[in-house]
């Protein structure tokens, strides 16, 4: 699928949550001539040799590269993965520059799409929001009742109060007590170290960690000489600031942030993704699995 062809967050936005999600995922099916789901949760078992008349695309050409062998990857066919996905439904998350969807509503329409894909593929999911503190948990489950309940959760979801970030991960990681995998979605607009802290726990709990940094376009493009009236979303205040000096502190503040905040996720091994809300869902979800895929 031509990513001109791929809908734009914003026209999704019309349609409920669970169609969204829906047409999403038909979406990445269609886009893909095998399965896009191979790469989040298969687990690798071991190489065979390549047998005459199988069809050429199943050779592992890298390894055919170094080793000059004819090899095929297997995977354990029953995934056992079980995934937790954390939302961040904090107030700063209602932020939109205006044409496109809010972080929020692009959040939590990712999330949707993720436990659709992982529940088809037999995956177990669970769902937990915050906002200042860990909200009500969803333990994993791999049933279509599951999902419906994951899509009613989110939809009943509104933004409000401060970001605990870190608190919230940190939260979460004392309640897994066994391996899988662990997504999260969040402007991240939290102390970074207390966030690589919960972090570090999550690895240490064996957690297989993907992280989605939200940002609106215009944070990634904030250049203006005109004045400002900044309006911050959770605590209320508000404040007037020359443009020109406002970006400039935005801009280094931002990337010292991200800096931090990667390299922390390439030290821990954590697949760390920056996701424009101007961006389709489904290239959003083929770069990551993409991604992951070469992992293999």
């Amino acid at each position: 699928m031509k990513a001109s062809t791929l809908p734009k967050p914003e026209q999704l936005a019309a349609l409920n949550l669970s169609l969204r999600a829906k047409l999403i995922v038909e979406g990445m099916i269609a886009g893909l001539h095998k399965s896009p789901y191979h790469g989040f949760s298969a687990e690798f078992l071991e190489y065979r040799p390549y047998l005459q008349g199988e069809a050429a695309r199943k050779i592992d050409w890298r390894k055919f590269a170094k080793t000059d062998k004819t090899v095929v990857r297997l995977f354990e066919d029953e995934t056992n993965l079980f995934a937790n996905i954390l939302v961040d439904k904090s107030a700063s998350m209602k932020f939109t520059s205006g044409k496109f969807m809010s972080r929020f509503e692009y959040a939590r329409t990712l999330a949707a799409s993720l436990s659709a894909i992982l529940i088809k593929q037999r995956d177990a999911v669970g769902l937990a929001c915050f906002d200042e503190n860990l909200g009500a948990y969803l333990p994993p489950h791999s049933t279509n009742i599951q999902l419906k309940n994951i899509f009613s959760t989110l939809a009943k979801l509104e933004a409000s109060d401060e970001t605990r970030c870190g608190l919230a991960i940190e939260s979460l990681a004392r309640r897994i007590n066994r391996r899988g995998m662990c997504i999260i979605i969040s402007d991240l607009f939290d102390d970074p170290q207390e966030i690589i802290r919960s972090l570090r726990h999550l690895r240490f709990k064996r957690q297989d960690v993907i992280l989605f940094w939200i940002l609106d376009p215009f944070e990634l493009d904030f250049s203006s000489s005109s004045s400002y009236q900044m309006h911050d979303l959770e605590t209320g205040r508000q404040l007037m600031l020359d443009g020109k000096t406002a970006s400039g502190f935005f801009r280094d503040g931002l990337q010292n942030h991200k800096k931090t905040i990667e390299n922390a996720c390439k030290e821990m091994q954590i697949d760390f993704n920056l996701i424009c809300t101007d961006e389709s869902f489904e290239k959003a979800l083929f770069r990551v699995l993409e991604k992951r895929k070469r992992l293999f």
